[in-house]
């Protein structure tokens, strides 16, 4: 678990956005980060809110 996506980014295979205690999305890291499904996932890692 953590707030630093550039961590999350470096040492995970599989990452999963938590918002307010729910699962929003959980992918393998790198279609997480650059793919994200769900526009939640995608604001968040964007910086447009967070």
């Amino acid at each position: 678990v953590t707030h630093n996506m550039q961590q999350a980014g470096r040492v995970s295979d599989k990452t999963g956005f938590l918002l307010l205690g729910d699962l929003v999305e959980y992918a393998d890291t790198k279609e997480l980060f650059f793919n994200p499904k769900d526009e939640r996932t995608e604001n968040y890692i964007s910086g447009r809110f967070g």
